[in-house]
């Protein structure tokens, strides 16, 4: 998408290629860190040739080279159409211009610190012991967002992960031999559509944060939900259930006074 629009093109036009060493060195994909540090080099990348590829033009065309850019598959001179993208291309010749962007780099295309909200509403049976979700609603601060149906998505998912580790999700381990010993998934409880309640994502969006650049978001979002939740479920019934997962026992246990 940061290729297609710096070149001016429609996404469709660009091929990302991925999973050969044949292909130039890229950053690794890990979660919060991939898009922060994708995008900036291949911003720089594709401004580098893109410049190269209006040098041509400008010589080809007799044109003043600051006055090029690109857009809608074609170079223009201010609203003066100079040469279509492919025609320009055509100029490269028999040498490919061939860029690498630089990463990170402190010029503004990236940044760091990412920050959010996030508020649950639950149900505590006191009787069983068992939480339920109604709703959850996250506020998520990333930066500069380049797709945002994918940014949802990673804060949908870091709900989801938030609601397994904070009422179901447990590693238990035997203390002495440092096994794991949930027996099979079924013992090991991830949550199902059933339990995750009605999840609300909200990206904040103003031109401040626009103006801050590229910032991770994979993580982030995973953090408050245990503790927002873990609060709602304190709300509700008066009392800290001090362990995760929230296991039904456990809140129990809390209710009676005892060791949660």
């Amino acid at each position: 998408m940061v290729l297609a629009e710096t070149c001016g093109l429609p996404l469709e036009k660009v091929t990302a290629k991925i999973g050969s060493s044949d292909y130039v060195y890229g950053n690794p994909s890990g979660g919060s860190i991939t898009v922060g540090s994708v995008s900036g080099g291949t911003r720089r990348a594709a401004l580098a040739a893109v410049w190269k590829l209006l040098d041509k033009v400008a010589e080809k065309h007799d044109v003043d080279g600051e006055s090029l850019t690109v857009g809608d598959e074609a170079v223009w001179s201010g609203k003066e159409k100079v040469c279509s993208w492919k025609d320009a291309c055509r100029l490269i010749g028999s040498v490919p211009i061939t860029e690498v962007g630089a990463s990170p780099v402190k010029d503004g295309l990236t940044s760091e610190l990412v920050g959010g909200v996030q508020m649950a509403d639950v149900s505590v049976d006191t009787d069983t012991g068992i939480v339920r979700i109604n709703k959850m609603v996250a506020v998520q601060d990333c930066g500069t967002i380049i797709n945002e149906m994918t940014a949802k998505s990673q804060v949908y998912g870091g709900l989801i992960m938030g609601i397994a580790y904070a009422l179901s999700e447990e590693r238990i381990m035997d203390n002495k031999t440092g096994r794991y010993i949930n027996a099979d998934m079924e013992n090991y409880k991830l949550p199902r559509i059933g339990d995750i309640g009605d999840l609300v994502v909200e990206m904040y969006q103003p031109d401040s944060e626009y103006n801050r650049g590229v910032v991770g978001l994979g993580e982030p979002p995973v953090i408050s939900t245990g503790a927002a939740i873990a609060n709602a479920v304190a709300n509700a019934t008066g009392v800290r259930v001090p362990v995760l997962p929230m296991t039904p026992k456990r809140v129990l246990d809390a209710l009676k006074g005892g060791q949660a």
